[in-house]
């Protein structure tokens, strides 16, 4: 798998002024890097929250498929949370380019972060088949041990 920016699958980053969401003002996004496919020079990639509250019990995202990542892991600075429900977003390598003085690499996940990011693809239904494998292609490129 080729890297963007230096980014593997498994990195978290972050993109300063993120220009994406029309709905809010441009500020610091942090995201795990899902992937890179050159062919269609499209990157996945997931957004993370601290928002923690939306996903207790009985609130608006609390039938989310979602894990936590504690602070300090991979870079984060404040526990996080990685929703697939809201799925992930697919930016073209231009937009990474274009935007690559914004974009720095701050850590990476473990394999045990890995196996869970895994078992959330796994069972996630809005996901087409097709991009699941690649995700877990690209995992393995960057040297994690993908089990599915």
């Amino acid at each position: 798998m080729p890297e963007l920016l230096g980014l593997k699958a498994g990195d978290i980053f972050t993109w300063e002024n993120y220009p994406f969401f029309e709905h809010e003002e441009k500020i610091r996004r942090w995201f795990l890097f899902l992937g890179y496919q050159s062919i269609e020079a499209m990157v996945f990639q997931i957004t993370t929250t601290t928002k923690l509250h939306y996903y207790q019990h009985g609130n608006k995202r609390g039938n989310h498929n979602f894990f936590k990542l504690p602070a300090n892991i991979g870079g984060l600075e404040q526990e996080s949370i990685i929703d697939l429900t809201l799925y992930f977003e697919r930016r073209q390598e231009k937009d990474f380019v274009n935007y690559q003085s914004d974009i720095h690499k701050q850590g990476t996940l473990k394999q045990d972060q890995i196996n869970t990011l895994v078992r959330c693809i796994k069972s996630d239904k809005k996901i087409p088949q097709i991009i699941k494998k690649d995700i877990y292609g690209y995992l393995k490129d960057a040297g994690f041990k993908v089990t599915v």
